[in-house]
């Protein structure tokens, strides 16, 4: 073989296995980066779910930020969370677990919205740190499924402050409504923590 047609023969591999690849990827897409799959096992999913929906849904009457924990509230969280899913989870390099959750919303403009949060994972699941960093405003679903990926990166990389005074799509926090990580959960009477 020349040295001329021994190169025609490399560079005609490398484009067959170039193409190849496209492909195999075209065909296959790779699991989406952001899919809670690729992090928790499914197995674990809907428990973390009813824990997190513990902290993020409507609390049992006549409970508050303790009490919603007891035991005999469970299966209220259980039938809640059927409404609400992971759209983006994503576990970084320090295990600081962060998610996009699309929930129900009572609203008369819609009923859905999504929230963005962050947390370390315990043993049996526990959150710590629990914290919700945004809340949407009442949206359609596709639209919050579109923005979804934007919101999420800058919720990871830390640079949400550049969405957070967008209220078209952001309505909390705001000026009045702030996050309290002690209580968690949404409250008026929120100073700086």
């Amino acid at each position: 073989m020349t040295q001329k047609s021994a190169k025609r023969f490399t560079i005609t591999i490398i484009l067959v296995i170039l193409i190849s690849s496209i492909g195999f990827f075209v065909l296959f897409p790779p699991k989406d980066r952001y899919h809670i799959d690729r992090h928790i096992p499914k197995e674990k999913q809907d428990t973390l779910i009813v824990n997190i929906v513990t902290l993020m849904g409507v609390k049992p009457r006549n409970t508050n930020y303790i009490t919603r924990h007891e035991p005999q509230y469970r299966n209220f969280y259980i039938q809640q969370a059927r409404n609400y899913y992971i759209y983006r989870y994503f576990i970084d390099e320090y295990e600081m677990h962060y998610f996009y959750m699309i929930r129900p919303a009572r609203h008369p403009l819609g009923n859905r919205r999504a929230i963005g949060g962050k947390y370390l994972l315990g043993e049996d699941l526990e959150l710590l740190n629990y914290q919700e960093v945004f809340v949407t405003q009442v949206l359609e679903e596709d639209y919050l499924r579109e923005i979804a990926d934007d919101l999420f990166i800058a919720l990871i990389e830390g640079n949400i402050e550049e969405y957070l005074g967008n209220r078209l799509i952001i309505e909390w926090p705001d000026d009045r409504l702030k996050y309290d990580k002690e209580k968690q959960e949404w409250r008026y009477d929120v100073k700086d923590n």
